[in-house]
């Protein structure tokens, strides 16, 4: 089975800033007949908020770290690796197992004797219903941040400038045209610029559709606050949200060497488009 990794941000109820990173796979499957075992390792993360040096090179070994357990568990106790959290204070690696086996904690003791600077601890608890990963699993705003991780990534990676601010385009669908008209109002209060309105009588729902758009730069936090806005106001009007889209501002050496005669590269792929095509690179995501 091949791992389909959302990452995504949570604020927990506590305010705590939280990254997540989950495998996706096992959605449908979960729980697992056999699998009853949640085990964790969890870093102590303070030695790289203490140590600049640790700090320059800390997301390099994290990501070590993690590889290196998780073949580690696969190998001697045949555990699956789930996903990770990870905080501004510590990281942690979650997996299933079966019950029995080698205590993970001493094999944990293999790896982590590489890392005298970190403090660690592991345990294990039953969770035969996987409850777990039905937390770690986003919800539907999360959702979309995970989206918006793919697609910023993919621009970043085909030359990108991110910080650079452009038109930024929405799709919103909506039941009836009053929503519609409604919610472009309250688009307008947000700031967003209407760019047009469609309906489209062959379609069971959603039959109408407004595309706004704004001018801003496309930086994480920025992308998911607007995301989030914009999802609370479709759910106000009974709607639902596409995505967005918008054009490629390239470092100008990248735009020659991509042979550009003049033209925008045009990326209006939706978001739901996006992930259809697009893997998150484990190694992207920042611990840090």
């Amino acid at each position: 089975m091949g791992k389909q990794w959302d990452y995504f941000h949570r604020i927990t109820e506590q305010r705590e800033h939280m990254s997540v990173l989950v495998d996706a796979s096992y959605s449908g499957t979960a729980p697992l007949p056999g699998f009853t075992r949640l085990l964790s390792v969890v870093v102590n993360l303070y030695a790289i908020a203490t140590d600049k040096e640790e700090r320059d090179i800390a997301q390099a070994k994290l990501g070590i770290l993690e590889r290196r357990l998780e073949a580690l568990f696969s190998e001697h106790i045949q555990a699956l690796y789930i996903g990770r959290i990870n905080t501004e204070t510590r990281l942690e690696f979650y997996y299933y197992a079966e019950p029995g086996g080698e205590p993970h904690r001493k094999l944990a003791e293999t790896v982590m004797a590489d890392y005298p600077k970190y403090r660690w601890v592991a345990s294990e608890r039953d969770d035969a219903e996987w409850t777990f990963y039905t937390y770690l699993r986003p919800n539907d705003i999360e959702k979309l941040y995970a989206k918006n991780n793919i697609l910023l990534q993919s621009l970043s990676q085909k030359g990108d400038r991110l910080d650079i601010a452009r038109d930024v385009f929405h799709w919103l669908r909506f039941g009836s045209s009053e929503n519609l008209r409604s919610a472009a109002d309250s688009a307008k209060r947000l700031g967003y610029s209407v760019v047009n309105s469609d309906m489209d009588a062959d379609k069971p729902t959603y039959q109408h559709t407004l595309i706004i758009s704004k001018n801003q730069s496309l930086g994480v936090e920025v992308m998911n606050e607007s995301v989030k806005e914009l999802y609370d106001l479709t759910n106000t009007f009974s709607g639902k949200y596409e995505g967005w889209g918008t054009d490629i501002r390239q470092k100008l050496w990248r735009k020659l060497k991509s042979g550009i005669n003049g033209k925008r590269i045009a990326y209006a792929g939706l978001l739901l488009l996006a992930v259809a095509l697009i893997a998150v690179p484990l190694i992207m995501a920042k611990y840090i």
